[in-house]
This record gives structure tokens, sequence and C-alpha cells, in this order.
């Protein structure tokens, strides 16, 4: 007789937090974990389709090193009507184990208004519900008792897929990234409507490469050079009386720089107003990933670097990326110093007062 932790919802797109729980369920039990998602996301208009939140269901598990543990079933996906209700699914997992020990892992907030639920009576006669409680949170106690439920201890994380599909934060597996920008899904929309094919592509590297960079260094909280790099050339593409006056508004002080500039500063802003990233970290490494600047953080480094020798390029740029990520500082001068070669030899001007206060610091 086994123990089988049923885990509905819309993991769209599935999440640590997810997988945390899951984890700490099937502990807590010794039991294995099947992830059940629902066919559609209610009220969600940037909603993943089922096959992909399917497809990284299982790529987050392989992540997870849980196979074997963990599983996902296509059975509320499969079904003719979009909308399932509780009671019928676990009526077929029933079905399917009718020997073993099955349990409902539901949320917080789904134990106070369990007694909503269609058929919550006979829900938890066929089923032991179970669920994580959460500090400075009032669960209704009537629901517990009535319903006979128990709490799991372990760690809430607070992440939700709302976040991840609006690049708040990226808290998934690094094989759900690349699966969501690789297949254009939540936010990858929003970057690809503002820029030609060939830029976004240059932009999915730089994102990619900028995180691979940062990992290699050990770089804390690697996933903002993803997201700086994803997002480095929101503004490029600028009409430019938009961009002019953001540039009037904003950063006056830098209008006698070349036009060609202007997107660094313009894409801060484009950031923090359209895309909600508030970080400082990630602003001020999309703000002087062109010109460079002194005092720049480690993902500032990163991005100002990937930009130039991402590998869609069109130059042979592996011993400058080997560079990067072998040493972070040692990298970026190689990089740097790579940059203004080729300057010199195009004859562009490169000295404006942030790549000479970045030359400076870095080649004292």
């Amino acid at each position: 007789m086994k123990n089988i932790i049923l885990f509905g919802g819309a993991f769209d797109p599935i999440h640590l937090g997810h997988l945390n729980m899951a984890e700490a369920a099937s502990k807590t039990l010794d039991a294995e974990v099947i992830f059940i998602p629902a066919k559609i996301s209610v009220w969600k208009s940037d909603s993943a389709p089922i096959n992909d939140k399917i497809r990284m269901i299982e790529l987050a598990i392989k992540d997870f090193h849980r196979e074997g543990v963990f599983s996902v079933s296509k059975y509320e996906a499969e079904l003719e009507n979009d909308i399932n209700y509780s009671i019928d699914t676990v009526k077929h997992f029933k079905k399917l184990y009718p020997n073993d020990n099955l349990f409902l892992l539901i949320g917080t907030d789904q134990v106070n208004s369990f007694h909503k639920w269609k058929s919550a009576k006979e829900i938890s006669e066929i089923v032991n519900i179970i669920f994580f409680g959460r500090d400075n949170y009032e669960i209704n106690k009537k629901n517990v008792v009535e319903y006979n439920m128990r709490k799991i201890d372990g760690e809430i994380n607070d992440i939700n897929s709302t976040d991840i599909r609006e690049l708040k934060n990226l808290e998934t597996t690094d094989s759900v990234l690349d699966y969501i920008i690789d297949n254009d899904l939540y936010f990858m929309s929003k970057i690809k409507e503002r820029m030609c094919e060939d830029r976004y592509l240059h932009s999915k590297s730089v994102g990619k490469l900028s995180y691979e960079i940062a990992k290699s260094n050990k770089v804390v909280e690697p996933k903002k050079a993803l997201i700086a790099g994803l997002i480095h050339d929101c503004a490029k593409e600028l009409p430019r009386n938009e961009e002019k006056a953001l540039m009037e508004e904003y950063f006056p002080q830098y209008l006698y720089l070349p036009r060609i500039i202007y997107h660094q500063f313009t894409g801060s802003i484009i950031a923090e107003r359209d895309f909600g990233i508030h970080d400082k970290t990630i602003l001020d490494a999309i703000k002087y990933h062109t010109t460079a600047n002194s005092g720049m953080s480690d993902i500032g480094l990163i991005i100002y670097c990937a930009d130039k020798i991402e590998p869609t390029r069109g130059f042979d740029s592996k011993n400058l990326i080997n560079s990067m990520k072998c040493s972070l500082k040692q990298g970026f001068k190689d990089v740097m110093k790579s940059n203004i070669e080729y300057y010199d030899r195009h004859g562009i001007n490169y000295r404006n007062e942030l790549t000479v206060a970045c030359l400076k610091q870095y080649y004292k």
C-alpha cells in the first residue's frame, strides 16, 4: 500500500514554491506526488497552453531530481469540459489506486473556503486533505475539524506564478526558464512585440549568456542577469519623438551623446514603467550596457559584456565568453579591450564621459 499525494493547480508556470511544497509533503508522508495541472487558468489572459504547462512540470521534476517520486497527470488536461470539479478528480484517482492511501494537497487559502467546494464532505471521505500553514495567516479551524484536514510543516516560499509571468522574478528551475524563453511564453511575448526578429533573438541570447556567466562566477541572485539581459534592448526601437521626450525628462545631461546610445537610458525607464522592474541593480545594468560606467555591479559588467559577445553577433567570441566565465573582472577587461580595438579600427569615437570613467577605474 502506497501513499500518494494529489497536487492540483494551474501551475502556470510551476515554480520553486510548488516544488518545495511537494518535496516537504512527500518526505513527511513518505509519498509519491502526482501534479495535476488544470486545463485552463481562469482569468489569466497570459496563460500558457496546457501542453506547455505539462511539459514545464516534466522539466521541473527532472531538474529537481525527483523522477519516480514526482509525476504529472494529464487527466484534467484531456477532459472534454474546460472546467472540472475536484470531486471528479479524486474519484478518478481512487479508481486508479483503490488500495492506496490518497492525499489531496491544497493551499492555505483553500482551507478557509473548502466548505464552498462542490461535494466537500465527500472529497474528505475519499482522500486525506493536507495543507501547509502560513505564519500570521488565520486558519478556518472549523473546516480543519469538519473535513479532518492535516497540517504539514515546511517552509512556505513567497513565490507566485503571476510574478514569473510578468518577469518580476524567475523563481523556477533552469529548464523551465529555457522552455519559456524558447517558446515565447508569458513575458517573452511582451518583449517580442517591442523589437524586430533579429533583435529579439539577440536579446534572448544576451539573457541566456548573462545567466550562464553569472552562475559561473557565483554571482548573488544570478537571475537578475537573465532579466536584465532579456530586456536590455527594450527601448531600442522606440519612436524618435518618444525617445527624445524621455531623454529630455529623465536624462537631459546626456542629450549631447550620440543618439545610438540613448536606448540604454530610455531602456531603464521602459523596464521600470512597462515591465514593472524596480530593482536598482537590474535598472542600472540596462542604463549603462552600451557605454559602461564606473562603479558598475557584477550584473552591470555581465550585461555590458554579454551584449558585445553573445554568439549571434557574427564573430568568434568563444575565447571572450570563456574569459568571462572564468573570471568576471578579467573577462570584463578582455571584452572592453576587444571592444575598444574594434572602435579604433572603425574610427568610432567612444570617449564619452561614462566610458572614460569606466576605463579609469578598470585600467589604472
